[in-house]
């Protein structure tokens, strides 16, 4: 039996449920060769499809978007992120609320729409600039409980920039008219310079430095403050959206 829900569980498993619909709702039927039986009550996929398409059962997912307290695996997510067409930053984005242990936290929760207006679904520029932030922080949560408990070799997919799930976002998924807006130069050189202290806590916990390690992340420094820039840059960057 899983146990009670906590307030922030609870916020969190109600955040999934929320994307989860509207991720639902985006899909289209058509794009299946599903078969055009019965009227149609809701947009998109009903929740019996998706079940199917992902080999899960439809109790099951039901659960799921129902915000019920169950586990899912990875490779359920991935099928998952693969029926409902996610980008590379809304599939860490459906990771990090659907597995507690990448440490979705409660300051993180009230902070998923950071920038006024803004939906969890990414219907707007506004929209994916906040889910870069949340998995900025997601991101960091992991950072240091890998750094924390030893496991520094699992970092080592992050120290390329560019295949981080933000790094995707800006180099690849981004809409080349976005790329012309002042603010991405500000929010790319954030983003590298974060990077960078990544390389250098990473290579203090390979070197065993686990205690330094844990100051370098934990405490006030260049670490803390990379990070705070980013976190600028990118809403500045959302913010500009949401004015233009």
């Amino acid at each position: 039996m899983n146990p009670s829900p906590t307030a922030p569980d609870h916020a969190r498993r109600v955040r999934l449920a929320e994307f989860l619909k509207a991720k639902r709702a985006q899909a289209q039927p058509a794009d299946f060769d599903l078969p055009a039986f019965g009227r149609r009550r809701v947009q998109g996929l009903r929740r019996e499809e998706v079940a199917l398409l992902a080999g899960m059962s439809v109790t099951w997912y039901t659960q799921l978007e129902s915000g019920a307290p169950i586990t899912v695996s990875p490779a359920l997510l991935q099928r998952l992120a693969g029926v409902l067409r996610l980008s590379e930053l809304e599939r860490a984005f459906l990771f990090s609320l659907a597995i507690d242990e990448m440490g979705v936290v409660s300051s993180v929760l009230a902070d998923v729409s950071v920038l006024p207006g803004t939906r969890i679904a990414a219907e707007t520029f506004a929209g994916e600039v906040a889910l870069v932030l949340h998995t900025h922080r997601s991101l960091k949560t992991q950072i240091y409980g890998a750094l924390v408990h030893g496991a520094t070799s699992s970092l080592r997919p992050l120290l390329d920039e560019q295949q981080c799930p933000i790094g995707i976002w800006l180099h690849d998924d981004l809409d080349p008219a976005a790329r012309r807006s002042p603010h991405y130069e500000a929010a790319a050189r954030a983003h590298t310079a974060f990077h960078h202290e990544i390389h250098r806590v990473v290579e203090a916990g390979l070197a065993g430095a686990s205690a330094c390690v844990e100051q370098l992340v934990a405490a006030p420094g260049s670490y803390a403050a990379t990070s705070h820039e980013l976190e600028r840059a990118f809403a500045r960057w959302g913010g500009s959206a949401l004015t233009s």
